[in-house]
């Protein structure tokens, strides 16, 4: 690094204000540079004093340059106080854009939904299983005017976290009382006779009206317990 940009940061370094990183360069510059060093020595040396031979235009000089010196450090360390405040911003809002604002939809291709089975109230349960170890940030229940329910798993760009190997894969209950609700909340009329992950092309089919399903052990059945509303629900539709 040449001598310029040593010396500008000199005032810095003298008075201690300085980073841990510039402190490294200039010292590493001053173990080599007796130019540079003699600069920073010259900043301790006293005022010269002339014991009553100064003039009034030498102690004008000398106030003048020790102002200008004053006023050229405290202007450096305003200028490197603010910039480092604008990349500690700058860092702050790229954060919480990629890890809160940019939200993207998991490519199905990723999603393994396994294990498909129903409880005696008529309740579905199904493992999900993300298979790139980086946690979601949601799942979305989309509605078609047909009666499909696309779950879309989304996540943002920067994941908030990696999850532990016992969270990889969790059961999910869906209950198709509450399901349509939601559908009925979103402007569909419609009772729900398909289920995907995904949309668009890749869309995997977890079920849809008809389809044989296993039933649940009873294991499950003293999990989840029994719930009336669905029972009452599928009573009604399967008449």
């Amino acid at each position: 690094m040449n001598c310029k940009i040593i010396q500008d940061l000199l005032p810095l370094y003298h008075d201690g204000v300085c980073s841990e990183e510039s402190r490294g360069l200039v010292e590493e510059h001053l173990a080599g540079c007796e130019i540079c060093r003699q600069v920073l020595a010259d900043m301790d040396a006293p005022l010269p004093s002339a014991e009553g031979k100064k003039t009034e235009e030498d102690v004008s000089a000398v106030q003048r340059i020790a102002g200008e010196w004053r006023r050229g450090k405290w202007k450096s360390w305003r200028k490197g106080a603010a910039a480092a405040a604008l990349a500690c911003a700058l860092l702050a809002g790229l954060l919480v854009l990629a890890t809160q604002w940019m939200i993207l939809d998991v490519d199905p291709a990723k999603i393994q939904v396994t294990d498909l089975r129903q409880l005696s109230d008529g309740r579905l349960i199904f493992n999900i299983y993300i298979d790139d170890n980086r946690s979601a940030h949601s799942i979305l229940w989309e509605f078609g005017e047909d009666g499909d329910l696309w779950y879309v798993v989304r996540r943002t760009l920067l994941p908030e976290s990696l999850r532990d190997s016992g969270d990889l894969a969790h059961d999910v209950s869906l209950s198709f009382p509450i399901v349509n609700e939601y559908a009925r909340d979103s402007g569909v009329d419609a009772e729900i006779v398909r289920i995907w992950f995904g949309k668009g092309e890749d869309r995997v089919l977890l079920w849809k009206e008809g389809m044989e399903v296993p039933a649940a052990s009873p294991e499950d059945e003293a999990r989840y317990g029994f719930d009336q509303e669905s029972a009452e629900y599928w009573s009604t539709r399967r008449s």
